[in-house]
């Protein structure tokens, strides 16, 4: 267990104060130890994968960080399709590849979604009508606050997934691995698939700036035409705010519901920069705007 660890060479907005304690849990002891110690301590916990849907002050984190490092997969037969069981560290397209390499496909879309896998879990991650929910069968989980802190498998009728959203979230568990079950199919087309979708992200998207993903969830109502209307990026670009800067921080002109840090920003500026696009988007469509980031 390291002290004093800078958090923002670990996050993608490479913004982040100091942890006062920093653990690389590769197992499900490093992850027992991790919190049991942080629980005899009384002091709060953070769990990070890939750093990024993420925003950390400046302050730092008072308590333990336990950053995600297990990196096992493997595979298990089920004839048309097969299983693969993911320790949550890894990152979505390795997982992916994983799955062309044993025959399986259709992991394209959310293998071009930044993060890693427990994030993923985390936030139910999706792009276009995808959802890491329609795949996962079981998640291995730590319950922190429970008296023995033990690990325990849930179902997917138990892991309560939702845009944006499981029970993962809500209950702040720790999830350790999944299970994942996939279709086997055309591996040669996964892969031309696979490498159209991302195709679309990088043009769409910023890709190579330092940002954390998408800032804010999509709105329920249909605020303009087509589809577009409920995007919370459609909304930001109609509210004329791409390209509004405060201090480092910039929503970015490909894509409004991208914030980027230009070099020198704080947790600050982002924060003061969202308020300013949450306020202006309300003046003009009447809806408030929900953080997708987490702000820690």
């Amino acid at each position: 267990m390291q002290e004093n660890i800078k958090l923002s060479k670990y996050t993608s907005f490479r913004i982040g104060g100091p942890a006062s304690f920093f653990v690389d849990a590769k197992t499900d002891d490093d992850f027992l130890s991790a919190l049991k110690f942080s629980k005899e301590k009384n002091f709060p916990f953070l769990v990070l994968g890939g750093g990024t849907n993420m925003l950390i002050s400046d302050k730092g984190f008072p308590g333990v960080v336990i950053r995600s490092q297990g990196r096992n997969l493997s595979f298990e037969d089920q004839g048309e399709k097969g299983l693969i069981i993911s320790d949550t560290g890894n990152v979505l397209p390795i997982i992916n590849q994983f799955a062309n390499q044993n025959g399986l496909v259709g992991f394209e879309k959310l293998a071009t979604v930044p993060g890693t896998l427990g994030g993923a879990i985390y936030n139910n991650a999706h792009w276009k009508d995808d959802l890491l929910s329609n795949h996962v069968q079981w998640v291995d989980v730590i319950d922190p606050t429970t008296e023995d802190i033990s690990v325990k498998r849930l179902d997917i009728k138990d892991l309560d997934f939702k845009y944006d959203s499981s029970l993962i979230k809500t209950k702040n568990l720790i999830a350790l691995r999944a299970a994942i079950l996939l279709p086997k199919g055309d591996v040669s087309e996964s892969k031309q698939t696979y490498t159209e979708y991302l195709k679309t992200r990088t043009e769409s998207q910023p890709y190579g700036t330092l940002n954390s993903g998408c800032m804010f969830q999509n709105v329920t109502e249909n605020l303009g035409p087509g589809n577009h209307g409920t995007s919370a990026g459609y909304l930001i670009d109609q509210a004329g705010l791409k390209g509004l800067k405060i201090g480092g921080a910039q929503i970015s002109e490909k894509h409004g519901n991208f914030f980027i840090n230009t070099g020198d920003a704080t947790s600050d500026d982002i924060l003061k920069l969202a308020e300013t696009c949450k306020q202006k988007v309300k003046e003009k469509f009447g809806v408030e705007l929900e953080f997708e980031v987490k702000i820690v």
